[in-house]
């Protein structure tokens, strides 16, 4: 119904034309939810494809991908007059985030200067490696490493939290196996120490 696809210089949003409204906004909320404020200075748009909004639903829309999200331009199919000032005024857009949409698998990498979001699982053996936050709805197996150049106000969420390894600026973790996942964890450090939190 909702897919999210990252187009190097762009979020992509591709919706089902025939997909009611209500559901495709709890999709949407369920979605972005723990990327609140990644994009905040960021140029990167928004672009959804497919389903057409009413004024009142791309405004609802709108508000909260700014507001919550961080993203400042968000542009729907029928949007004609941004459409057109922006072939007039070309920007050219090189964000520093990362999005993957798919499984990482053993031996793969991915590197942000910024942050990291992964639509998928990441396997044992594979490595995301962000200045910034990673965020992975799936389930984490591999290694994370945020704030990889010594930030530590970075975090590290995922669906299944069940790492071989996790770092946050110089300091690391092993996350103990076998234990009782309960939905969404986020990790984090909190007086000099790295924590895992439930965002359930």
């Amino acid at each position: 119904m909702l897919n999210i696809k990252s187009a190097g210089d762009a979020l992509e949003f591709w919706v089902e034309k025939g997909a009611p409204y209500g559901q495709v906004w709890e999709i949407l909320c369920e979605k972005m939810e723990t990327m609140r404020g990644f994009y905040k200075g960021s140029s990167m748009p928004a672009l959804f494809f497919g389903k057409k909004y009413t004024e009142y639903q791309k405004q609802e829309i709108r508000s909260y991908l700014q507001r919550d999200i961080g993203i400042r331009t968000v542009i729907f199919p029928d949007d004609e007059d941004i459409v057109e000032m922006e072939k007039e005024e070309p920007v050219v857009i090189q964000p520093k985030d990362k999005f993957f949409q798919g499984t990482l698998r053993s031996g793969q990498r991915l590197e942000s200067e910024g942050n990291i979001i992964v639509v998928g699982d990441v396997n044992a053996g594979a490595e995301l490696i962000a200045d910034g936050n990673i965020v992975v709805f799936g389930k984490l197996r591999g290694l994370a490493h945020a704030g990889a150049m010594g930030r530590t106000d970075v975090i590290i969420a995922a669906n299944g939290l069940i790492p071989q390894q996790v770092r946050i600026g110089g300091k690391i973790a092993i996350i103990p196996a076998g234990r009782h996942l309960d939905g969404p964890e986020i990790v984090r450090i909190r007086d000099g120490k790295i924590i895992v939190d439930s965002m359930s």
